[in-house]
């Protein structure tokens, strides 16, 4: 007894505990008042039950206190306080603002409504033609690089600054990719836009009905200033199809888009046996990680989140109400979690490597999109740390096994792509990459 009293006595008292933490003084105000009150008072006979919930409120409070501040740094540090401020973002400011959000504010429902939202393009009919015609979706090897490969591209130019090395060479690489599909009309303009259109909506979407809290202002325009200028240097066209051909800032654009899109998809999304073998081919990996016996109910739950309009022109069945009531009560507890008793992330989340804008050396990722070990360097911890063993024991793949498939000595640009198309490109990415150089990927683009 006489150890555990003078351990008591030991412990800071709650104030000089808020003191330590070096709030801001409104907040240190209210709680220090909180402490004061005859709550805390009439618990002064039990010592231990003080404290305890004394870091219970403390704890409480600096969650809400906390949860908000970097959306209000934001603002501060972008200087964007209003609409009127928005005409000024550039893409840079655009690209600093999206890599927050994806590695700090919403890393997990930002990487998803990506996930989703490339998974929507293929409800439309000439986008899964063109798929199934490659078999890079269907085939079950092809398609595991294949879906490494887009993320890998997306990611590098939203990772790194627009005029970068890095950056530039991505979209060169894309822009290659697509160039024989486009010149042969299997791409057309719509199909280009509609993609575009749904990395600036689904973001947004998602956000607003299953994070924490929505998009601001400014981060919805970000959204829009950044991918305007992925949609310029891929070519695409907005005259004829946007309803404006001139807009005041991101937002104006991106709501402008959504739009189009929300109309496009009330004419392109029929019911296809087309874009269901692709559908059919994704969802598995979707679920890869879930156990056997979950696959069917969990499958049932990714069609709650594609929407009825999507999973009908995939040919899904629709999903039971067991699946649906069980998606929307997680995703609500998690925003309750995450917005009332979470602290904002302070660890950035990184994917990519960050150390070199060189892009004529391979380039390794940290973990991979899809479910296999994919340029992942086989390094001591990546094979036998925590993350490898329960890998391990759910039976995938490890960095280093199978290095002629999954490539553990990295990639370079040339590299992404379909089998028979690694190491071709190099002349017409240099040409168009020294295009987006002489033209500028950063700026305001809308003037």
């Amino acid at each position: 007894m006489a150890n555990v009293t003078s351990t008591l006595t030991s412990i800071p008292s709650p104030t000089s505990f808020l003191s330590s933490l070096s709030l801001p003084s409104s907040l240190e105000t209210t709680l220090s008042s909180l402490l004061a009150s005859p709550l805390f008072a009439k618990a002064s006979g039990a010592s231990w039950k003080t404290y305890a919930v004394s870091v219970g409120v403390v704890y409480l409070a600096l969650c809400q206190a906390l949860r908000f501040q970097r959306e209000k740094s934001m603002r501060h540090r972008y200087g964007f306080p209003d609409r009127a401020s928005l005409r000024k973002m550039t893409v840079e400011d655009a690209q600093k603002i999206i890599k927050e959000l994806a590695s700090l504010e919403f890393p997990q429902m930002s990487e998803t409504s990506l996930q989703f939202g490339l998974f929507k393009t293929y409800g439309v009919e000439t986008i899964s033609r063109l798929l199934l015609g490659t078999r890079n979706l269907t085939d079950p090897v092809a398609s595991r690089k294949r879906y490494e490969d887009t993320g890998i591209i997306i990611g590098e130019f939203m990772a790194n600054p627009p005029n970068s090395a890095r950056a530039t060479t991505s979209v060169a690489r894309m822009n290659w990719l697509h160039s024989k599909y486009i010149q042969s009309g299997q791409i057309s303009n719509a199909d280009l836009l509609y993609t575009l259109s749904v990395f600036i909506t689904e973001p947004v979407r998602f956000a607003r009905l299953y994070d924490w809290r929505p998009l601001n202002d400014m981060e919805h325009c970000a959204y829009g200033v950044f991918w305007k200028s992925i949609g310029d240097a891929m070519g695409i066209q907005y005259e004829g199809f946007l309803a404006k051909t001139e807009w005041a800032d991101g937002l104006d654009f991106a709501l402008d888009v959504a739009q189009w899109a929300k109309a496009y998809e009330v004419v392109a999304f029929k019911p296809s046996p087309i874009s269901n073998k692709p559908a059919v081919a994704l969802i598995p990996m979707i679920t890869y990680w879930v156990p056997r016996w979950a696959q069917s109910f969990t499958q049932e739950c990714v069609h709650v989140l594609l929407g009825d309009r999507v999973r009908e022109a995939f040919l899904l069945p629709e999903p039971g109400i067991a699946a649906a009531t069980f998606i929307y009560s997680s995703l609500w507890l998690r925003r309750l979690f995450l917005r009332h008793l979470s602290l904002p992330r302070v660890v950035r989340l990184k994917r990519h490597q960050e150390d070199t804008d060189a892009v004529d050396r391979p380039l390794h990722i940290n973990w991979s999109y899809g479910n296999y070990p994919f340029y992942i360097k086989p390094t001591l911890w990546n094979r036998w740390g925590p993350g490898a063993w329960a890998v391990w024991l759910a039976g995938g793949k490890l960095p280093g096994e199978e290095p002629e498939e999954h490539l553990p000595k990295g990639f370079t640009f040339t590299d992404l792509g379909p089998l028979n198309r690694m190491g071709q490109g190099a002349e017409e990415m240099k040409k168009d990459f020294e295009r987006m150089q002489a033209k500028g990927m950063g700026g305001c683009p809308f003037g």
